[in-house]
Formats: structure tokens, sequence, C-alpha cells
């Protein structure tokens, strides 16, 4: 892999010549037989309405940012998938207020889409839906502390040895998380189809569930994916649909500690047997694990620690030297 050194040719600024955003993907449903209610619209003001529930809503979207470079130097739009019960803020600020991979991949030039699945953040969900029916998980302190290998214990405040993570703006971390359902990602996955659909072939950057979902994407529309970097996700495609997408070039990217938690070292073990299989169909495939080229202390969350910009050059040469994007 070629090293450009992007992180240090980037301007200060950032130029463009446009953002915005939109919904996309999801279904009509009916809600019917559901009682009314009379609600209060704010109990300081004692103003009350009647809402009922019943009729039509929209569910299954994903909210989309998109923002488009002054000097665009990609030849496809780069996706920014993000994990479960998180947000597109995964790759925005970092929880220490520097700038993240949405920054970096805007500067260097690539037109970004940066979403919010189902059911998150700004994509909104329908209480009334039945696939809401059963409570939503949110993940504490101690599980996106120790599940996401910040450190061995919460309690103790213990960050493993040469810990990359900016374990001051812990709580700032903690507030990125949301509700998330179990239940949803066959709609993300079609909603994600559906984005392709809209933006024509592009790169997906995607992380922990959204990795694992990308795969399902992939081998429905493999004509729309020009490659996929897949930071730690916790499965693979299907083995037998392989010949499908072996066309697709595919970088897996883990950090430090995997071994220290079983989830993660199988998830390694995963992408490994999968990426074997897939160069073996003559598949252009490499798993980058961090820790043996040298880059120790980096955890699940490696686009929010204090050598971010070193992973994303890392990215970046792998692009360019696939010929999706030029140097700055």
């Amino acid at each position: 892999m070629t090293s450009h050194e992007c992180s240090r040719k980037l301007h200060p600024g950032i130029q463009l010549q446009d953002m915005g955003s939109f919904h996309i993907g999801g279904s009509h449903i009916q809600i019917k037989d559901k009682p009314i209610k009379e609600i209060d619209v704010n109990p300081n003001s004692g103003r009350r309405i009647i809402v009922d529930p019943n009729g039509t809503y929209h569910v299954g979207q994903i909210y989309v940012q998109y923002y488009i470079p002054q000097n665009v130097l990609s030849r496809y739009p780069l996706l920014l998938w993000h994990g479960g019960g998180m947000t597109g803020k995964t790759y925005e600020t970092t929880p220490d207020g520097r700038p993240g991979w949405l920054n970096y991949f805007v500067r260097c030039g690539w037109k970004t889409y940066l979403s919010d699945a189902v059911e998150r953040g700004r994509s909104g969900w329908c209480p009334a839906a039945q696939m809401y029916e059963e409570p939503p998980t949110l993940f504490n302190h101690t599980y996106i502390f120790q599940r996401f290998r910040l450190g061995r214990s919460f309690q103790e405040k213990t960050l493993f040895e040469n810990s990359r993570f900016p374990i001051h703006a812990f709580e700032e971390y903690s507030m990125e998380f949301v509700p998330r359902w179990t239940s949803t990602s066959d709609q993300t996955v079609d909603a994600y189809c559906k984005l392709l659909e809209r933006l024509g072939p592009s790169v997906i950057v995607a992380h922990s569930q959204g990795a694992t979902l990308a795969f399902e994407v992939m081998e429905k529309k493999p004509e729309l994916v020009k490659a996929l970097v897949a930071v730690e996700p916790y499965a693979a495609g299907t083995p037998e649909r392989i010949s499908q997408i072996r066309h697709i070039p595919i970088l897996w990217i883990f950090g430090d500690y995997t071994d220290e938690v079983p989830a993660w070292k199988e998830a390694k073990e995963t992408a490994t047997a999968y990426c074997e299989e897939f160069c073996r169909h003559n598949g252009d495939g490499q798993v980058l694990e961090l820790d043996r080229i040298g880059i120790r202390g980096n955890s699940h969350m490696m686009m929010m620690e204090y050598n971010n910009f070193e992973i994303a050059d890392l990215i970046e040469d792998w692009l360019i030297d696939h010929r999706l994007t030029r140097s700055l």
C-alpha cells in the first residue's frame, strides 16, 4: 500500500459547492383500532390536543446528509455507515472536539454521504408500528467501555495499555448512543439499497453493524458497490455468494486488543476466513490488523481516537491505490 500522507496535505478549512439532506427508503403502513388520546403539548402551558394514532405512516426510512467539496477528486460518492446503537455522529466531531472521518474525507475531495440507519437519529420511528412493539436496547456505560475495548473494567476506569481513546471525554462519547431495535436490519439494508440506486456506483466505509449489513447490500446490489472498507464488522458475507461480489475490492480493518474480548476475536477470525475464501475466488481482499503494522492502542471506536487521521490515511491510501480517487 502506497503512503500518500493525505492528512498532512489537507487544507485547514472546508470548501463546499453544495450540502444538503434527504430521507430515503421505507414504505407506508396503516395503523387502525388504536385509541384516540388527549395529551398535554406542554404541561407548563396547559394546552391539550386530541391525537388520533390511526392512519397512514411512513416507516423504515433513513436520513442522509451530503457534502460535495468544491474540488471533487473522487470518481464515486463515499457512503459512511455507522454501527449498532449509534448514528452518523460516529464520523463527525470526536468526543473531545477534534475533526472526525467525515471532515477528513470531505477535505480529501470525496462527495460524502453520511447516514442515520432506520430508527436511529433523524431517521425517526413510528411508535405504533409493529416492528417497534418490543422495547429498544440502550447500551450502558459499562457495555460501551468494555464491549468496545476501551479497557477491562469500567468501574476501575482502567484503559488498555497504550490506549488512544480520549478517556477524559467519555461522558460526551456515552451521549452518542441511542435506543436501537434489533428487528430493523432488513429495513436498513433495503434503505441502503435505495440509496445506492439513487446515487449510482459508490464506495462504502462502514463500521461494526453497518459493515456487517454492507455485505448484504453488496450481495443485493453488486453492480452499485465499487469498494467496501469494513471497520470491525462482527460478521461477513455468505460464502456461497462470493462469486457475485468478487469484483468488488474489500478492506477489513481491526484495532488492538481483539484477543481480550472473545466476541471480537471471533469477529476477526470470521473476517480472516471469509477473506481467504474471497481471495481463492480471485477477489481482491485484505484484512488489515493495525497492531501488526505497529499501530497500537486502537479500540472498536478508532474513528474517534487520537490517531484517527492516521487510520483514515491508510483507508485513503488503499482507495487511491485502487484508482477510486486521486491524491491531494
